[in-house]
C-alpha cells in the first residue's frame, strides 16, 4: 500500500511539474496553445474540381 501511495505521489508531481511549466512557458512566449489549439486550413483550387 506504500507503494502504491507513493507511485500516486510522484505521478502528481510529475503532472504538477508539467502543468506549471507550460504555464510559465504560455505567460513567457505566449506560443504553445495556439499551435496545439489552431485549426488546419488546405489550400483552395480556384475553378473547382473537373
Amino acid at each position: 500500500m506504500e507503494t502504491a501511495i507513493t507511485s500516486i505521489t510522484v505521478l502528481a508531481g510529475m503532472a504538477f511539474s508539467l502543468g506549471v511549466a507550460l504555464l510559465v512557458e504560455e505567460l513567457i512566449f505566449g506560443k504553445v496553445f495556439p499551435r496545439v489549439f489552431v485549426r488546419q486550413t488546405a489550400p483552395v483550387k480556384a475553378g473547382g474540381q473537373n
